[in-house]
């Protein structure tokens, strides 16, 4: 089977969510939304273009970190592979996006926090250092076969 893997650049629009699955694997989701930016040349200004929503799925400790680090608002950029899934509600069919991450991390280029934190120009306000702490507290993710089976993923 082929798998579509993506990275997507955008903001928060929900506070992460976490529960366990019934092999005690720790799950982390929000929901989150790429907006496409092109310069409009006739108008000599930047325009916002098409929009992806996606739900984010964070597994273990990468779970952990997206939980103390992330909250609404905040922009990140998330790596990882792409499904989508077809619903049916009111009689309408409708597809929704969903991301397995692989990676999360803050854009500090456009993070909401560094730019309203920052008096000076110069430093990074509280809100954006304690996200970085949390991110570096964070164990690193172990690399082995056993994180990759079917069982460690909880499917």
């Amino acid at each position: 089977m082929y798998e579509t893997a993506v990275t997507l650049v955008g903001e928060v629009l929900s506070a992460p969510k976490t529960r366990e699955t019934r092999h005690g694997n720790r799950v982390a989701s929000f929901r989150m939304v790429s907006i496409a930016r092109r310069f409009d040349r006739a108008n000599q200004r930047w325009v916002d273009g098409d929009r992806v929503h996606a739900t984010v799925h964070c597994w273990k400790q990468l779970a952990q970190g997206v939980v103390q680090a992330l909250e609404k608002g905040d922009s990140v950029l998330v790596t990882g592979r792409l499904r989508t899934k077809e619903y049916e509600t009111d009689g309408q069919r409708r597809t929704t996006a969903e991301v397995e991450a692989g990676a999360v991390g803050l854009d500090v280029l456009h993070d909401s926090r560094t730019a309203a934190d920052d008096t000076d120009g110069e430093t990074a306000g509280a809100g954006a250092a304690s996200a970085r702490d949390c991110f570096r507290a964070a164990p690193p993710c172990p690399r082995t076969a056993e994180d990759t089976s079917t069982q460690a993923i909880g499917a």
